[in-house]
């Protein structure tokens, strides 16, 4: 297939359906808590999270409360190392691609076992790359691979072969990404099978998940006999937990409980700017936001110090247009809007856009941090004579309008790391016209860009483009998000210091931890 065949029978009502079915994810109930020894007794590394995933299989979704489980389980064909560059993992070397850039082969490392014993080999490779580019599997990783995934296949039982329709240059971020699960498990959906140092034991709806280190490891040992996640559902019980020592990391601290840590010199909170993206944009191919004027008044009219002082607590940058700082392209300079509302120019861009509507609905996923926002964005454009109606889905609900284009305009939490590194592909998609995703927006120089980035292995000249299309879409007010949230993890002293650098692309890095004063740590 060239890159100008048309792809067989992938319509966007049959993408738009399977990405919502793998989109969705399912909080839990929890119990605050752990029982066991703790890190600094030699024990288990306890983790308090706050929800549990309705779905546990990572190739199907990229969001967070899946992939902290699974870091530790499951593997990449490639890695990042301590400066966030791409180094072979389970591959055992550099991928050899082609002159024309369409056939990459790659050799796997010998030796690797998962943890029920079978060999590690070519065929859960290409049994992983399947399920993510199936459109029955509902997997959300079918976005980056639609268009340009043509085929693999295994050449030997230590050898992979990627086809392409086209050249695409992200295919080594997405690599190092991706997890490779075992051919068997590919489905499953209630547990993980990888080749990880630790290995899942036990998974309890509501309460937590249990991992024990895995003896026929490849690589250095696990240095914690056990792994404990505990869903601890409120966030200041998180806090409670961490200061009386019953975990040893929590993770999503609310900025409004961390003076409960004061003056415990036990504790670090970490407060790290990373890809977690406020996914905020509109409907440009519908009333009012297809009159340019209108969309600029909304924009300018957002209160964007408010949201970062009373929703994240100061935690958080002024936002402008949809990359932070975390992120490839991300320009500190940008001032598109204001830090506080520009109320006379919002009503003089209100009076251009004429006679049209003052009103439209923000439809937002059911999140305390979401919900705030919106409050705060509600009465400010309400201060303009705007009118605003929120809608409030869960998330299941939420992503099949996302992704159906069923909305206005649109707000969630989305932390794209996991996909993407230091980067938010997916969340610019929107903004280019051929996107299942598209918002209606129509930009050829932007359609150009992204196109190229997608397609471009130079990693200075997607830095460039990426910058360049993260200005015209603030400038255009397309994609105006009112802050770029900075993540936040407390950590007790019974293990060694965490990664920021780790923490930069959204994860906890806690293979990497070790229970602290240990020799070698």
């Amino acid at each position: 297939m060239t890159a100008s065949t048309p792809l067989p029978d992938w319509s966007r009502r049959r993408v738009l359906t399977t990405l919502a079915a793998g989109t969705a994810v399912i909080p839990l109930a929890g119990a605050a808590g752990c029982a066991g020894a703790g890190a600094a007794k030699g024990g288990a590394l306890r983790i308090g999270i706050e929800a549990g995933p309705g779905n546990m299989n990572p190739l199907d979704s990229g969001s967070e409360v899946t992939r902290w489980i699974a870091e530790p389980v499951m593997e990449t064909l490639y890695d990042y190392d301590d400066r966030l560059r791409s180094v072979p993992l389970l591959a055992a070397g550099e991928p050899k691609v082609s002159g024309d850039g369409l056939t990459v082969t790659i050799p796997l490392k010998k030796g690797v076992t998962f943890h029920n014993g079978d060999p590690f080999t070519a065929e859960d490779v290409v049994a992983s790359l399947r399920h993510v580019t199936a459109l029955a599997s509902g997997s959300e990783w079918i976005v980056y691979f639609l268009r340009y995934y043509s085929g693999a296949r295994a050449l030997d039982r230590h050898t992979v072969e990627i086809k392409l329709n086209r050249r695409y240059g992200l295919l080594r971020s997405h690599l190092t990404n991706l997890p490779i699960t075992h051919r068997s498990f590919v489905k499953r959906k209630d547990t993980m099978m990888g080749t990880g140092p630790y290995r899942m034991d036990d998974a309890a709806a509501g309460l937590g998940y249990s991992l024990s280190a895995y003896p026929g490891y490849h690589g250095p040992g696990a240095a914690f006999p056990r792994m404990e996640y505990t869903i601890i559902p409120d966030g200041s019980t998180r806090v409670v937990n961490l200061r009386a020592g019953k975990i040893d990391i929590g993770t999503n601290l609310p900025v409004a409980a961390l003076p409960l840590l004061r003056g415990d010199e036990r504790t670090t909170v970490h407060k790290v700017d990373a890809p977690i993206d406020i996914l905020t944009y509109v409907k440009v191919g519908g009333s009012p936001f297809d009159d340019e004027d209108f969309r600029k008044a909304i924009a300018c009219s957002m209160d964007r110090q408010a949201v970062v002082d009373k929703v994240f607590g100061g935690a958080a940058t002024l936002g402008q247009g949809p990359i932070g700082p975390a992120e490839q392209g991300y320009d500190p300079a940008l001032k598109v809007f204001p830090a506080r509302p520009d109320t006379a120019k919002a009503e003089r861009l209100l009076n251009a856009a004429g006679g049209g509507e003052r009103g439209f609905t923000l439809t937002i996923a059911a999140s305390q941090t979401i919900e705030g926002i919106a409050q705060i964005l509600v009465e400010n454009w309400k201060k303009v004579g705007v009118t605003v109606k929120l809608d409030v889905l869960q998330s299941g609900p939420w992503a099949q309008r996302w992704i159906s284009g069923d909305y206005q305009m649109i707000m969630n939490k989305f932390a794209s790391g996991f996909t993407s590194g230091a980067a938010n592909y997916l969340t610019l998609s929107p903004a280019q016209s051929g996107s299942v995703l598209a918002c209606g927006y129509r930009d050829p120089g932007v359609d150009r860009a992204l196109s190229r980035v997608w397609e471009t292995s130079d990693q200075d000249e997607r830095v460039r483009l990426l910058t360049e299309v993260n200005r015209t879409l603030a400038e255009d007010a397309v994609m105006f998000p009112a802050a770029y949230p900075k993540m936040i993890v407390g950590q007790r002293d019974s293990v060694t210091p965490m990664s920021q650098v780790q923490m930069r692309i959204n994860r906890l890095g806690v293979s990497r931890l070790r229970p602290a004063g240990r020799s070698g740590a």
